[in-house]
């Protein structure tokens, strides 16, 4: 799911640059792990690079566990947890003049494409990804220097989003409750008389 969700932006994103340059080819690239450290940023272009994943507290179910009927058979499933990502879009470019350009395309794009559904973004159906919405992050000074120092690399022009509401839902729980007791007789008059 999380996949999808990037891959989802990387797509639209070089669609987006594909019309505004009239380059061919894509610009907006993953980083190939090759499982070395420091973290290496594709040259010449721009890479979505997932920092955190953390719930999304703010839109929780107060119902910790929601009871679903499916074919007749009661179900319990545990709630729907929301989650959100922290994507930081890093902008490396041999001409640093090219690399802001880039880095100014990409705010440009999600200031006017803050919201993907299944609708603008079919490939978000097949996850069943409700929507995604996207909020650029301002962080102080000394936070971003964390990040940079955990990723052991030095600064490059770089914007940073929060993107919400991506939801796992617990498919596998299912807790049955057996059929109604029939047949049981009850009779209140000798239950008084006791």
């Amino acid at each position: 799911m999380i996949n999808t969700a990037l891959s989802v932006l990387k797509e639209k994103l070089n669609e987006y640059f594909r019309i505004k340059t009239e380059i061919d080819s894509d610009l907006v690239k993953f980083i190939e792990s090759n499982g070395s450290d420091p973290v290496s940023f594709t040259n010449n272009a721009v890479t979505p690079f997932l920092i955190n994943v953390s719930e999304d507290r703010k839109f929780r179910n107060p119902d910790q566990f929601s009871g679903v009927t499916r074919d007749g058979i009661r179900t319990q499933a545990n709630p729907e947890i929301r989650i959100e990502l922290l994507v930081l879009f890093v902008s490396k470019f041999s001409d640093y003049d090219q690399a802001l350009n880039f880095l100014s395309f990409v705010i440009k794009f999600f200031q006017a494409h803050r919201i993907f559904t299944p609708k603008n973004s079919p490939a978000l159906a097949d996850e069943k990804i409700e929507k995604l919405v996207m909020e650029l992050v301002s962080l102080p000074l000394e936070e971003q220097n964390q990040v940079w120092h955990s990723l052991n690399t030095s600064y490059l022009p770089s914007v940073l989003y929060r993107i919400r509401l991506i939801h796992f839902i617990d498919e596998q729980s299912i807790e049955f409750v057996g059929e109604p007791a029939t047949g049981i007789h009850f009779n209140i008059t000798e239950a008084l008389r006791k």
